[in-house]
């Protein structure tokens, strides 16, 4: 009986042990997905009666506030993200990467319709507004702005604003200078 006992002492041990470890990775894991519907729904009740969702908008890679010609993952996956929830949500946004006169296939990786290069893709997109956003890294806290802006003067229709950690990877861990941002959300939108 005692050795029953010390096997179901020693088991529940693991199990405490393993929850904790859980816990603690369910702490760290990222929820930007999360976060970016968030501020696309905060943009949606600001300029969804302004009948700017039937017309084309843009989605332009965020930026870092300090360089607006730098941006990297984290601005161009924000950018995709939020887009891609207000496409959800009704708005009418354009793909200004889209190919304009061929898919590009390649037998060995797939079927490609877009492109970042300026002779591929249209060089005049028509728009009534473009989301964009900015990202600063403060000490341990990546604040991010977004907005959406009129193209025909630059007037923002809405904006959002939101927090999030900053967290930087060992050079062993990470393979580019890009790649050392990990973000892990307790937001605030405000």
């Amino acid at each position: 009986m005692t050795r029953y006992l010390i096997i179901f002492i020693i088991c529940m041990q693991g199990c405490v042990t393993l929850n904790t470890l859980s816990d603690r990775s369910a702490k760290k894991d990222p929820r930007l997905l999360e976060t970016s519907y968030k501020a696309a729904a905060h943009l949606d009740k600001q300029i969804a009666t302004s009948g700017a969702k039937a017309l084309p908008m843009l989605a332009a890679s965020f930026v870092n506030s300090a360089n607006v010609d730098d941006s990297n993952d984290l601005g161009r996956l924000l950018s995709e993200q939020i887009a891609s929830r207000l496409s959800q949500l009704g708005y009418s946004i354009s793909e200004i990467q889209l190919r304009t006169d061929q898919l590009i296939i390649r037998p060995e990786s797939g079927v490609f319709a877009l492109s970042r290069d300026i002779n591929d893709i249209s060089a005049d997109p028509e728009a009534f507004s473009v989301l964009v956003g900015t990202y600063t890294v403060i000490e341990r806290q990546i604040y991010v702005n977004t907005r959406i802006l009129r193209t025909s003067d630059g007037v923002a229709l809405g904006s959002s604003d939101f927090v999030l950690p900053y967290i930087r990877l060992r050079a062993a861990q990470s393979a580019t200078h890009t790649e050392n941002i990990i973000p892990s959300v307790q937001t605030r939108l405000q």
